[in-house]
């Protein structure tokens, strides 16, 4: 079953074409090969048998091609309406707005899957559980790595850089100053990663525990359908009262980060984001108008 790697808690392989579509740079390619990346991505977390193999290659042109019909349209419509907004800064409120927005975007692609995800969790397999289980705990560690070892300042830079790389693939370069600025409103806004971590193990072991369930009780397909909804809308959301008041936290420190770093750009690189959108546009386009393969 697949899971998220370590930038992102984003589960399950619809997800991956919303990721796709939302940050590859070249969307024609990543889509129209979606089937073999999704298949690698997946292998990296299942190991699939054969008939797992056969269930997969059965599946997911239909999946790919509804949604391409019904989803390809949204994200169309998100990008014409982003594109319209970056002339100037956009506000807390629009960025924020922009982070429920692909939230939404992810939802509705798990829902598309949900009967395919339900009858693939009722094959899996105890070794299966215990290489997705090895794979948390060797992206957990790079995740440490990463994110949770120096000092304070050590583990800010390397976000920073991360978060630097990421707005230049859209505006070019940054000056030193606008890297200044951008790690004041780093230092301000970011999520301390310790909470996030021990989130990230939260919901690494809900979904252990309910693929577990599943595949020990071996459940009516409807009723996996339910524990599968359960689990996406606890992990989206949170299960307890701390947790969900965190998740509205890191949703709107994401959008006011969104925000403010707008206000940093000049009008040359306002100029270059909408070109990047006016690209993923046309590509969008042109992926909606062609059959799917």
């Amino acid at each position: 079953m697949p899971i998220t790697k370590a930038r992102s808690c984003r589960i399950l392989l619809t997800l991956v074409l919303s990721f796709l579509v939302s940050s590859c740079s070249s969307i024609q390619i990543a889509y129209n090969q979606a089937d073999f990346l999704l298949k690698w991505w997946l292998d990296d977390y299942i190991d699939f048998t054969d008939d797992q193999e056969k269930f997969y290659a059965q599946a997911i042109p239909t999946l790919l091609k509804k949604h391409r019909q019904e989803e390809l349209p949204k994200a169309l419509q998100k990008l014409r309406q982003l594109k319209a907004k970056i002339d100037g800064p956009l506000s807390e409120e629009e960025g924020t707005l922009i982070v429920h927005e692909l939230k939404t975007l992810s939802k509705e692609s798990i829902y598309l899957a949900q009967e395919d995800l339900a009858k693939l969790a009722l094959t899996l397999q105890a070794n299966q559980l215990q290489h997705l289980q090895n794979t948390f705990n060797k992206s957990n560690i790079k995740f440490q790595n990463d994110y949770l070892k120096g000092s304070p300042d050590d583990r800010l830079n390397n976000r920073l850089e991360k978060i630097i790389e990421r707005t230049e693939a859209f505006t070019g370069n940054l000056s030193k100053s606008q890297k200044s600025q951008l790690r004041d409103i780093a230092k301000e806004y970011l999520l301390d990663m310790q909470i996030i971590y021990q989130t990230r193990i939260f919901k690494q072991q809900l979904m252990m525990n309910t693929l577990k369930k599943i595949s020990s009780e071996q459940p009516p397909l409807p009723q996996v359908k339910t524990l599968l909804n359960q689990l996406f809308t606890e992990i989206e959301l949170g299960s307890t009262p701390e947790q969900k008041e965190f998740e509205k936290k890191r949703d709107l420190h994401s959008g006011i980060i969104l925000s403010k770093t707008t206000e940093l750009l000049d009008q040359s690189q306002r100029k270059k984001s909408q070109e990047k959108i006016k690209a993923w546009e046309n590509d969008l386009q042109i992926l909606i108008s062609q059959k799917s393969k």
